[in-house]
């Protein structure tokens, strides 16, 4: 069970963290099986490629397709869950290993924060240990028609002091 730590919210949105933070949290993990899904499969694609033959520099056969797919399924996934004009780059042209947010389900667990200081807008920071720095991730959330939209995603490492947007779920 994640628990989640209130910051400067009010009583009367206390309970809002109950129906915001776990989807968010389980949008997040879909996102990150999706991505090693694919990165599973664009690997064995090119080790398969490379042990039979093939010029390691060259992309191998179904390897540009199964990226599209990935696009796909990661539009799929991300769209209905963010406000309108979030995702205008689209899908990330790639995935990496580890995936995004594979910390979610690390020890220790990560910290989750949420703040919602106006019924318009709410805010959850998870924090991951990076090796000697922690990762932060501030997601803005806005309600929508069918639940909380992500509206912005922020990240920085604690040896900063700025955050920095980030333009993909």
């Amino acid at each position: 069970m994640d628990e989640i730590v209130l910051r400067d919210t009010p009583d009367r949105f206390r309970p809002l963290a109950g129906e915001i933070v776990p989807p968010l949290l389980a949008l997040l993990r879909e996102r990150r099986a999706l991505e090693e899904t694919a990165w599973d499969r664009l690997d064995r694609l090119q080790r398969e490629f490379t042990a039979a033959g093939g010029p390691p520099g060259q992309p191998a056969p179904g390897r540009i397709q199964a990226g599209e797919e990935y696009r796909r399924r990661y539009l799929e996934l991300a769209v209905p869950r963010c406000v309108p004009g979030f995702l205008k780059r689209g899908a990330p042209d790639g995935c990496q290993r580890p995936a995004k947010y594979h910390f979610l389900d690390e020890e220790p667990a990560p910290q989750i924060t949420f703040t919602m200081e106006a019924a318009k807008k709410a805010v959850v920071v998870i924090s991951a240990p990076r090796g000697s720095l922690r990762l932060l991730y501030r997601f803005t959330l806005r309600p929508g028609p069918e639940g909380w939209l992500i509206a912005r995603i922020d990240y920085h490492h604690s040896n900063e002091t700025t955050w920095h947007i980030d333009l993909y779920l």
